[in-house]
């Protein structure tokens, strides 16, 4: 057994092992634990910060292993839509739009197939227990049955619709998007002054003057009252605009009165839908106006230049640097735009009361994540547009009569299917005409992604039905939003039940300045090149130490302090070996059962802070026992094993290996090794992760009391040698206590005490104060 902790040739070696016996295949029988993995996203090289939220899936799936589940535990990548579209164009420097759709598709699926195998075997190298035979890709042929299946049957149920509408959409990549794929970003901006005639509007997108179809003011504003009703011209365009009153201006912002224009933001659209206002489009998909003298010109271009040409004609009364929130696409980070584009959307607005219910269903782990997940439901303002206008996605498995606009779907049978590649075996039901054309758009990729509760149990297919719902949802807190969400609402329409029965939270794995990990910063860390540093074993430590839901400071530190760890348990595994017993467990020494009255509460506390969905209580709960019974009770009882005492060896043994079972879930690569060295053949199990989660053995609840006032002793008298600088291994010739205490021959042994007297003790031995140091 190696003396010091060797990453590389202990997890080298157990990961062949583990690859060679098979351990973590699911056979589909037994009582059944199912995890809906989340599939990475295929983006780039996998950083320590990706690593951080897989862990805490690995713990539950060892520790439900252990407790006799039979684990379905699947590992997928989600290699469908833009993120990975965009991973080929930065990698290849090349631009999706200049090459043909079919060959643009020949060089993503080269790029997937290359970090499908990294991503499999950057997993692997972590030890996450997945049964790789399981494993999907959300482009692949199944998958894409599974989704444009889905399609279909919201689409002719009227859940799913086309319609042309205005529509979200970034400039920069070109697409569609969907409310949920926004965030709020701050930028500086200038807040114009324009004149309207006789009133004065202020606005940070004087680009959009051309667009403008009405002004608004608030009804209970006493500087409008005279004006509502009344036309205005629009400066430069010199058309006319009517003046409407709506509650929904706010009277305070800017100079009271606004323009509507088509379309600038969700208000806009919500005024031109309401008053039934003209449209004036002026930006074309790629972020250029459309409107002369400024056509050709981008967003950022016409508005220095329209706001220089409102300044020479004297339109501009006020101008003022300000910082506001704008609606950015995720991705990218480019500020949206609307723009009115036939778009195909799953109506989802009517559900909120319904989706409430569905979410308090399901327990939240941790429970005020619900709030999130409601916060957004209770949000809703569109319907959820599911339609992307890229190149790579699974095909919208629709054509459309060339007559008369009719949708044709194609039949289960044909499935998966691209209609640009094949033309419908029907005629159109509504006219009869036999010419169609295809929908070049692709499905956005949170539809097929939405859908892995019933990819995972092969719904349409050889259905699994012991796997619905799944038993586990693990993903991060900034997807509740998106996966969270979609998965609920898509699965219900298909199954009218909850998707699965727990949702686990994690937060993110950041650098050590709680910045997010990211090239442009500089501060990546290579998730291979961290565990060929310090072990899968140290990352996964790591991982465990905060609370769910919360974010954690990537520190070297506390991968320096797993290392010492595992140094300590392999000592303490050579020492113990040296020692060997594993045949009785029964004692009459005080100190014995005290270690095992704690050893019992170690694994009854551990145990519900894991049914709770709390890894990172547990660990901390064993971590505490470990060093106990390492830096206590083995000092205590040395001699004892020196000297062949039975019963001390074989508690010493039983404690440790009932430590690395506990330990097994968050550790797997340490505990399997020592556990092979020294327990395997005496178990009979090919390895620790398929032994039985331990459980209390019983011992009286007086043995710990006994045994806490020998310990407090022993402690008592280690600070009194300490602070006389006494070493601890001195002989002291005489102690006297102030009451019997049983198990006074261990005390003497363990401090190397000649003679104990009962008698009257010169001072009180001090209570034990537990003092709070930290409170979340």
């Amino acid at each position: 057994m190696l003396t010091k902790y060797d990453n590389k040739e202990i997890e080298k070696e157990i990961l062949d092992y583990w690859k060679d016996k098979d351990i973590y295949r699911f056979k589909g029988s037994g009582p059944i634990y199912s995890i809906d993995t989340p599939p990475p996203t295929i983006s780039g090289e996998i950083h320590v910060g990706h690593l951080f939220s897989y862990a805490k899936i690995d713990y539950m799936a060892r520790y439900k292993r252990m407790r006799g589940f039979d684990v379905f535990f699947p590992f997928g990548v989600d290699n469908n839509g833009l993120p990975t579209e965009v991973l080929v164009e930065k990698e290849l420097k090349i631009n999706m739009r200049e090459l043909e759709r079919s060959k643009f598709n020949e060089l993503v699926q080269a790029t997937i197939e290359k970090y499908s195998a990294l991503y499999k075997e950057i997993y692997t190298k972590y030890g996450l227990s997945f049964d790789l035979s399981k494993f999907y890709s959300t482009i692949s042929d199944n998958v894409a049955k599974i989704s444009q299946k889905s399609f279909i049957e919201l689409a002719k149920s009227g859940r799913a619709y086309r319609r042309k509408a205005p529509t979200i959409w970034c400039t920069k990549c070109q697409t569609a998007i969907s409310q949920m794929e926004l965030e709020d970003k701050e930028i500086s901006s200038k807040m114009i002054k324009i004149k309207f005639d006789d009133i004065i509007i202020a606005t940070t997108r004087p680009e959009l003057l051309g667009a403008c179809v009405a002004i608004f003011v608030n009804p209970n504003d006493e500087r409008y009252k005279d004006v509502v009703g009344k036309e205005v011209t629009v400066p430069l365009f010199n058309y006319k605009v009517k003046i409407f009153a709506d509650k929904r201006v706010e009277k305070e912002k800017g100079t009271g009165a606004v323009m509507c224009c088509t379309f600038g933001d969700l208000r806009d659209v919500e005024w031109y839908m309401e008053y039934k206002l003209p449209l004036k489009i002026i930006i074309n998909e790629e972020g250029k106006l459309t409107i002369d003298p400024y056509k050709g010109l981008k967003i950022d271009e016409a508005r220095n230049k329209i706001i220089e040409d409102l300044k020479k004609s004297g339109y501009v009364v006020g101008e003022e640097e300000i910082n506001h929130i704008v609606n950015v696409h995720e991705r990218c980070k480019t500020p949206i735009e609307f723009i009115v584009k036939d778009q195909w959307y799953i109506r989802d607005t009517d559900m909120k009361e319904e989706l409430n219910r569905l979410g308090e269903k399901i327990s939240w782990h941790p429970e005020e994540m619900l709030i999130r997940y409601k916060n957004w439901v209770n949000g809703l303002k569109w319907d959820w547009c599911i339609s992307r206008q890229r190149y790579w996605g699974i095909p919208i498995p629709v054509w459309y009569c060339k007559n008369c606009g009719e949708p044709i779907f194609p039949d289960e049978d044909e499935l998966p299917i691209d209609p640009k590649e094949k033309n419908p075996n029907k005629k159109c039901m509504k006219c009869g005409s036999s010419e169609f054309v295809p929908d070049l758009d692709v499905l956005d990729t949170w539809v097929t992604s939405s859908l892995t509760p019933l990819i995972n149990s092969g719904w349409g297919m050889s259905e699994n039905k012991d796997l619905y719902p799944m038993d586990l949802r693990p993903q991060a807190h900034d997807i509740i939003n998106t996966w969270a969400f979609t998965t609920i609402l898509h699965c219900y329409l298909h199954k009218k039940e909850i998707p699965f029965k727990h949702i686990m939270i994690s937060g993110h794995g950041l650098d050590a300045q709680g910045r997010a990990m990211h090239k442009s910063l500089g501060n990546v860390v290579s998730a291979n090149d961290a565990i060929a540093k310090y072990g899968a074993d140290s990352i996964r430590f790591w991982a465990a130490i905060p609370a769910l839901g919360e974010d954690a400071l990537f520190k070297e530190k506390d991968l320096i302090t797993a290392q010492r760890f595992f140094t300590k348990m392999l000592n303490l595994a050579k020492l113990l070996k040296m020692n060997f017993d594993f045949s009785e467990i029964k004692s009459d020494k005080v100190l014995d059962n005290y270690l095992l009255a704690n050893l019992d509460i170690t694994i009854r506390e551990a145990t519900v802070a894991m049914e709770e969905y709390k890894p990172y209580l547990a660990l901390n709960i064993i971590y505490n026992f470990f060093w106990f019974f390492a830096n206590d009770y083995i000092e205590f009882v040395k001699s004892r094993l020196y000297e062949n005492d039975r019963a001390a060896r074989s508690i010493a043994n039983f404690t440790f290996f009932k430590l690395l079972q506990l330990l097994a879930p968050f550790v797997p690569f340490i505990t399997e090794y020592i556990y092979l060295d020294m327990y395997k053949d005496k178990i009979g199990k090919e390895s620790i992760h398929i032994t039985e989660w331990p459980k209390p053995i019983g011992i009286e609840e007086k043995e710990l009391e006994k045994g806490e006032k020998i310990y407090k002793l022993i402690l008592y008298i280690r600070n009194y040698k300490h602070k006389e600088k006494i070493p601890l291994n001195a002989k002291i010739s005489k102690v006297i206590i102030n009451e019997h205490i049983d198990g006074l021959d261990e005390l003497k042994r363990a401090m190397n005490i000649d003679t104990i007297e009962e008698g009257e003790g010169k001072e009180e031995i001090p209570e034990t104060n537990i003092k709070i140091s930290i409170i979340k």
